[in-house]
């Protein structure tokens, strides 16, 4: 295998089957009324059925790293899809609230490792300076599902039968699944036998798990309840696990922490990964606001609300798919500074002209916006994927995904917050979209220029494989 080469047909596979977990995870959002109304429920215990599948999706992350270098990525990968599929049968022939909500549980823990797996996958379907590329492809798959999920799934409830927003999943799953497993090379040569695989930590997954998903908990209950003693108890306990992971994770000796903090340490990582957390807050702020915009400004219903949310993912998709393969060539710093600056005006203009520009002009507007925030993502994260060596690419995974996941319910729960506080809510988002901007500036100037400024690409380079 050739430096240039990137494995196409592989990435392609496992980039479809991400897409159709990510969209899931967003489809159900239009369906909840229709849920309620099948089930005869209330509103607030249908809303458990994607609580439940998110809090499912932060339970796995912590354990990634570990579960990988047991059992491989390819392996995990399949797993998880397969896992993944078999929540989606038992959930469209759910019963009653509770089962739906156990069976979406069960997808979520499918969902939450087929993500991350794919993209440690897919890190190794190219050398260091074509990662831009694969990137690029995989950042673009894992944020336009979330702009689209919602337009899906409002055409899949068109229908008649809710059904089949789950039952979708299973022959496309088992094709996405039969392709990935065909394009990819078992995992036998690629991982250590499981005779030199050091102990888990189990305290320290224990710290991670409860602890991330108590916080999770508390930021998504708030935001569709508001805060009251129980969230802000489960936030507490959460935020207090977290810290105490720290200290316990820089001790360790004997065997490997479920996160090696170290990681953080290494000059770009750690700005990489607060870039993300922003990504995450960002877009998920905009993707929950603007259709709740359009139906106050413009009266607009069902899949007409989504108009602005498709302006938005017209820009990602330009410019997430560009941004990948430029970072190349001239490495994440540029393409950060200048997107982030883009993102920055846009919203700005948002912030002062939301109640009076007409709709046209709001979409040219959001398209802009989106080129500029597109910008941002995928050279971010192949910026971070080239300081990672082969062996570490599970736990770069774990915490790109981890710190977006975070990012992504404080953007919901902020909105939830503005709403009820004050009257312009959607200026004073945007105002903190804006900011948010102007801190991915200042963490994009500590990214690398040239990927060849990265210290670890040379490494790399020699003891590339390919899964």
């Amino acid at each position: 295998m050739t430096v240039k080469d990137v494995r196409w047909p592989a990435l392609a596979a496992v980039a479809g089957s991400a897409l159709l977990v990510v969209l899931d995870g967003t489809v159900v959002a239009v369906a909840l009324d229709t849920l309620a109304g099948s089930f005869r429920a209330r509103l607030d215990q249908v809303v458990w059925a994607t609580t439940g599948y998110l809090l499912a999706v932060a339970a796995v992350l912590p354990m990634l790293n570990y579960l990988t270098g047991r059992f491989g990525p390819r392996a995990l990968f399949g797993f998880g899809l397969l896992l993944f599929m078999t929540g989606s049968g038992l959930t469209a022939l759910a019963w009653s609230v509770p089962t739906l909500i156990l069976f979406r549980v069960v997808q979520g823990l499918g969902g939450g490792l087929v993500e991350p797996t794919a993209m440690t996958l897919a890190a190794g379907f190219a050398p260091p300076n074509r990662m831009g590329r694969v990137m690029g492809v995989m950042s673009m798959v894992i944020n336009l599902a979330p702009v689209t999920g919602p337009l899906v799934g409002g055409l899949l409830l068109q229908t008649g039968h809710w059904q089949w927003i789950f039952v979708i999943n299973l022959p496309l799953g088992l094709l996405a699944l039969i392709a990935a497993l065909a394009a990819t090379k078992p995992d036998g040569g690629t991982r250590p036998q499981a005779s030199s695989i050091p102990p888990a930590d189990l305290p320290g997954l224990l710290m991670l798990t409860v602890g991330f998903v108590a916080v999770l908990f508390a930021l998504n209950r708030s935001a569709e309840n508001g805060a009251n003693v129980w969230t802000i108890l489960a936030g507490g306990v959460g935020v207090l696990l977290l810290v105490l992971y720290v200290p316990y994770a820089l001790r360790l000796r004997g065997r490997p922490p479920a996160l090696d903090l170290r990681l953080f340490a290494r000059k770009g990582f750690g700005a990489s990964l607060g870039i993300m957390s922003l990504v995450g807050l960002v877009m998920f702020a905009q993707l929950t606001s603007l259709p709740l915009f359009a139906a106050e400004r413009f009266d607009l219903t069902g899949l007409q609300q989504g108009v602005l949310v498709s302006a938005l993912g017209l820009g990602l998709l330009i410019s997430m798919s560009a941004g990948g393969r430029l970072s190349d060539s001239v490495g994440a710093r540029p393409l950060v500074m200048a997107g982030s600056a883009v993102t920055l005006v846009g919203a700005l203009i948002f912030v002062l002209t939301h109640d009076k520009l007409p709709l046209p002009g709001l979409y040219a507007l959001f398209v802009v916006v989106g080129l500029g925030f597109g910008a941002t993502a995928a050279p971010t994260v192949a910026g971070a994927f080239r300081l990672v060596g082969p062996g570490e690419q599970a736990a770069g995974s774990t915490a790109l995904f981890t710190t977006v996941q975070f990012g992504a319910s404080v953007g919901v729960t902020l909105l939830g917050l503005l709403q009820a506080v004050v009257n312009d809510w959607v200026a004073w988002l945007f105002l903190v979209v804006a900011a948010a901007q102007v801190v991915v500036f200042g963490l994009g100037s500590r990214l690398s220029g040239a990927p060849g400024d990265q210290s670890l690409e040379s490494g790399q380079l020699e003891h590339f494989s390919s899964p």
